[in-house]
């Protein structure tokens, strides 16, 4: 059956215009939600038999056709035609085709309402845990390079100054636990969108498919919405998501710019392995950072799929309203460019080559010691505010002479203050620096293990989030087929 089928227009004299239609028909991205809207059927055929539509031979056969069409589809047997307005009725005109009358029988009690709700949530479930699949690949990345570099030390930054002497895996290690908090939040995501639309129809609730909690628990959700109203009109579940895209985006770009600023010949504290940077057309010496650049780039389209798509919900009367159709072209562009930029980031982190002999040379240039001189000063029982005031004499007396605190003698400190005495000197290595910050967090070596350890195993919790399906999830194998469907 090559014929288009058209879910309204009873009362209609004529056919849409051509413009109309042009305007009206679903782009090629959107029929990927085929499994999600097959899934649907497959819950709402339960629910008309359930209420007697269906007899028991009408059931089987349509959830028999349903299966095929999914297999059909998958394998790029079956493709929408032009006159699909949308995946709705790209799959009941295949439906149809097999079944006849019957296939008309499954649109009893629902809406495109409450299936494109329906679709979307069960969609963004599964690229919840597909995306934190492919966080925790860039998480166990930095998680490597942290447990070889928790001894390697680093000039640590405040206002892209200079500021303390850190290591390197415990800086690492503050990427990790910000896109931790994005994983987790996925993890609150799902559970708070557990709820299934299918029922709402319109968005009065349906007069024919009355258990919406059963057909809710068919599509692996706990139950389904509180009100049939909110189930359809509603689109936080496309917002929340967003966010969440494009606070990824942003903690990967984070480290993407410092992975640049890293990279570049004024600072060589890491190279990039040659599989994950590129040359230049016309210089060629150059090695560029792109993956880091792209990434950070493309964090800002994120940004503006979140704000855009705000702006498109701000005045949106009650209750469903055509407008909400733009929330796909936000969410498809967000999970693929989110799906783009992952394993790229993931491997170009797994393969940094950090200098660490450049990044110990580093470390104390800045006067980044300075603070340990103050602590030893309060450790001698000189007020802090007095500390802090011999403290910066100390540096300007050495800025004076042209040499950092390393070039500071025995003889020099009476010359500053009568309080600092040899014992000082002690202190003012980058060994003490590091071994003095032990409390819960702080960026002593055994900290910074234990730390390591900790975010393992919370990540083991993310990773069993990344590999649970619910129910009616489709097979793990993304989008590609879907994809590579309309594209045929």
């Amino acid at each position: 059956m090559a014929e288009p089928t058209q879910l309204w227009g009873g009362r209609f004299k004529s056919g849409p215009s051509e413009a109309l239609a042009n305007l009206s028909r679903a782009p090629a991205s959107y029929f990927r939600l085929y499994r999600e809207d097959i899934a649907g059927s497959r819950a709402h055929a339960s629910e008309l038999k359930r209420a007697g539509v269906l007899d028991e031979s009408e059931f089987a056969a349509i959830r028999k056709a349903l299966d095929d069409i999914e297999t059909d589809v998958t394998a790029g047997r079956e493709t929408p035609i032009p006159g699909d307005e949308d995946v709705h009725t790209f799959l009941e005109r295949l439906l149809m085709a097999r079944l006849g009358t019957l296939g008309g029988k499954l649109r009893a009690g629902r809406s495109r309402n409450d299936q494109t709700a329906n679709n979307t949530r069960l969609y963004l479930r599964r690229m919840a845990r597909e995306l934190s699949a492919g966080i925790i690949a860039v998480e166990e990345a930095i998680r490597k390079q942290a447990i070889l570099h928790t001894e390697t030390v680093m000039p640590g930054f405040t206002h892209l100054q200079p500021a303390q002497p850190v290591v390197l895996g415990h800086h690492l290690m503050a990427h990790a636990q910000s896109l931790l908090r994005d994983l987790q939040r996925f993890i609150d995501f799902d559970r708070r969108f557990d709820r299934s639309p299918l029922g709402a129809a319109a968005l009065a609730g349906s007069g024919i498919a009355c258990h919406p909690d059963l057909s809710a628990i068919e599509l692996g959700y706990s139950a389904a919405c509180e009100n049939s109203i909110d189930a359809v009109a509603s689109r936080d579940v496309v917002a929340e998501f967003l966010f969440i895209c494009s606070l990824v985006a942003v903690d990967l770009s984070r480290l993407a710019e410092e992975i640049c600023i890293w990279s570049s010949k004024q600072f060589s504290w890491v190279r990039l392995h040659d599989s994950y940077s590129t040359g230049s057309s016309i210089m060629p010496q150059k090695k560029n950072p792109d993956i880091a650049e792209l990434t950070r780039g493309m964090s800002g389209t994120l940004i503006g799929n979140i704000a855009g798509f705000l702006a498109t919900m701000k005045a949106m009367p009650l209750a469903y309203n055509r407008d909400l159709a733009e929330d796909k072209r936000a969410l498809f562009e967000t999970i693929d460019v989110l799906q783009l930029i992952l394993p790229a980031f993931a491997g170009m982190v797994e393969t940094l080559d950090f200098q660490v002999d450049r990044l110990k040379q580093e470390a104390p240039r800045g006067f980044t010691l300075a603070t340990e001189v103050a602590d030893w000063l309060v450790g001698q029982n000189v007020p802090f505010a007095e500390a802090h005031e011999i403290t910066g004499a100390v540096v300007r007396y050495c800025e004076e002479r042209g040499h950092d605190l390393s070039g500071l003698t025995a003889e020099d400190l009476p010359n500053i203050d009568p309080r600092l005495t040899p014992d000082m000197l002690k202190a003012i290595t980058l060994e003490h620096a590091l071994a003095s910050r032990t409390g819960y967090g702080s960026t002593a070596p055994q900290r910074v293990r234990e730390q390591i350890d900790r975010f393992s195993e919370t990540l083991e919790t993310c990773r069993a989030f990344a590999a649970a399906s619910t129910a009616a999830s489709p097979s793990p194998r993304g989008d590609k087929a879907g994809k590579e469907q309309v594209a045929r």
